[in-house]
């Protein structure tokens, strides 16, 4: 029996992750950037099954960029802007967090904006993403945790090979309303390379 290879620790610098129409990077404080950001998380219908509530101004924004680009120094997680190959425009953000040494595995979130649902766009940022956690950092396990009204971002995950394992209710109370979350996992004996997506 061949002995369980030990995780690969986070790295030191955030890698950057470059597909055929989405590169992930990490987020830039310059103002363009803060807009494009702002624009995608102020939108309703993006935030509709979030964790939180759509922003309402440009500081909120600023602070979420200066907090998400903190996270690999503080250990929490690895945390990218998705942006489009083609101009760099950041079109959404891609997270790995919650890692678990001991049980090689962590959570993945994501967040697309409206412009681009629908392209295939987010599905390759996840292929890229989980193609780092799988291969690179030898991990066993993501997870991912969704509000069961979200159709599209579970068909997504379903493409990667994500299996529903259960439901949660209750789970998440997001300014007024109280939801439930459907959790889904992938494990890396059962990835086919985002060939499904």
């Amino acid at each position: 029996m061949s002995a369980i290879p030990p995780m690969v620790p986070l790295p030191a610098a955030l890698p950057v992750l470059t597909g055929q129409r989405v590169r992930l990077r990490a987020l830039r404080e310059d103002e363009a950037e803060v807009a494009a950001f702002f624009e995608i998380f102020s939108d309703p219908e993006v935030m509709c099954y979030w964790s939180g509530v759509p922003m309402t101004s440009l500081d909120q924004a600023r602070e979420k960029i200066r907090r998400t680009n903190g996270y690999l120094g503080e250990g929490v997680g690895l945390a990218w802007g998705i942006a489009r190959t083609c101009d760099d425009r950041v079109i959404g953000t891609a997270n790995l967090f919650d890692f678990h040494a001991q049980n090689r595995r962590c959570e993945i979130g994501y967040a697309l904006g409206r412009a681009h649902w629908r392209q295939g766009l987010a599905s390759e940022a996840l292929t890229l993403g989980i193609g780092y956690v799988f291969e690179v950092m030898q991990l066993r396990r993501i997870e991912a945790d969704i509000d069961p009204r979200n159709a599209a971002s579970e068909r997504i995950l379903i493409r990667q090979g994500f299996r529903v394992e259960g439901l949660l209710r209750e789970r998440w109370v997001v300014g007024d309303e109280v939801s439930d979350t459907r959790v889904l996992g992938l494990l890396r004996r059962e990835w086919t390379g985002g060939a499904g997506a």
